[in-house]
């Protein structure tokens, strides 16, 4: 209690106002790949002082009743209503008590997972692995937060983002995904190495790994989210840290200005 005092409380200023504008980088993105849906922002309330973070959050939408980290974010964008609530909420607030996968609540740092799943005798038993060894490593090699590090997760639609996100979810078609990844690599050059395995999609490929590993991550997402949520079989995603997505809507927007082949000069054809 003394160290919270000692810190003091969090100025408004520093939470609430955003740094970007979120609703014209929305429809910047929206426009010109032509989204069906607009991206989610994620904003991840550490458990250390969380008291401080959450006061902010009090007022938004929590579910009535438990869901999944994939029904959450398809909530928010507008597919399907999974919360419960009479009305689709724009922004919903997640505590572990309201998570149905325990994968995802521990992906994103909520709690340890449970003791068969984590030494890989679940998977193995379901015959998704030959051995117990290799199970277990394979879960070992997801991404996920430390257990206990993570007090809340705030999903919400993009334009009506109430803080920086700190991962933004974007969706679409192999196309439109293929479409961000030339203008991502466009800043610093070189190549994009994906960290993707097929096993929570959504949590781990496209929320976590983006901050443990400090790169936009593409995701084909998997059998949980598609089975649970996304039910479009040609949809795809990206997660990149939210500090990056306004430099990556600025070089989409370069990028789609290029001429195409037929409008370039003989000589260059």
């Amino acid at each position: 209690i003394e160290v919270i005092e000692m810190a003091g409380p969090l100025l408004k200023e520093q939470m609430i106002k955003p740094k970007y504008d979120w609703k014209k980088l929305t429809d910047q993105i929206v426009e010109k790949l032509e989204l069906k849906y607009e991206p989610v922002g994620v904003y991840l309330v550490p458990a250390e002082h969380a008291e401080r973070y959450e006061k902010f959050f009090e007022n938004f939408s929590k579910p009535n009743g438990r869901l999944t980290y994939c029904q959450a974010v398809d909530t928010v964008r507008g597919a399907t209503n999974y919360s419960k609530l009479a009305e689709r909420p724009d922004v919903l607030v997640l505590k572990a008590k309201d998570f149905l996968c325990s994968a995802g609540a521990a992906n994103l740092g909520f709690y340890d997972l449970p003791e068969a799943i984590k030494n890989g005798e679940r998977d193995f038993l379901l015959r998704r692995f030959p051995s117990i060894e290799t199970s277990k490593v394979t879960r070992e090699m997801i991404p996920h937060f430390e257990a206990g590090s993570t007090s809340s997760v705030v999903v919400f639609k993009l334009s009506k983002a109430p803080v920086d996100p700190h991962v933004v979810l974007v969706f679409g078609n192999p196309a439109q995904m293929l479409s961000l990844e030339g203008p991502y690599v466009m800043k610093t050059g070189g190549r994009l190495e994906v960290d993707v395995l097929g096993t929570c999609g959504v949590c781990a490929e496209m929320t976590v790994s983006p901050l443990l590993n400090r790169k936009m991550n593409l995701s084909t997402l998997c059998g949980g989210a598609r089975s649970h949520a996304f039910k479009d079989p040609t949809e795809m995603g990206i997660g990149i840290s939210g500090i990056e997505f306004a430099d990556l809507v600025e070089n989409l927007l370069a990028r789609q200005n290029i001429p195409k082949r037929q409008d370039l000069p003989k000589e260059l054809q």
